[in-house]
């Protein structure tokens, strides 16, 4: 039980390292097309799925994927690169495009 917690502290200070260094000069911006098609954003459960989408893709675009570790993803998902890129795309949903864009900053 002890290795398994400290192999899991390890695991968050990784993740943690790798979000930390998002500003960095070797950065890469990854910005991910998020389709509206077949959603009524007023019905509620559209709604809900568009923000799983819109929460999916800004994981992507900081640099978790579905196959990372639920460690990493969490860390990703309570980094500003996340917080920014869901903002950035929910202020988009009063547009009436196509798809909206979910944009983040990952560290390479």
């Amino acid at each position: 039980m002890k290795t398994m917690i400290a192999s899991a502290a390890a695991l968050l200070l990784l993740a943690g390292a790798g979000v930390a260094t998002a500003a960095s000069a070797a950065d890469e911006t990854v910005s991910i097309a998020v389709p509206r098609a077949g959603l009524d954003l007023n019905n509620p459960h559209d709604a809900r799925t568009m923000m799983k989408r819109i929460d999916t893709a800004a994981l992507e675009a900081c640099g978790a994927y579905p196959q990372s570790a639920l460690g990493v993803k969490r860390a990703i998902a309570s980094s500003t690169c996340h917080r920014d890129a869901v903002a950035n795309a929910k202020a988009q949903l009063a547009s009436d495009q196509a798809s909206l864009t979910v944009t983040g900053v990952r560290a390479r």
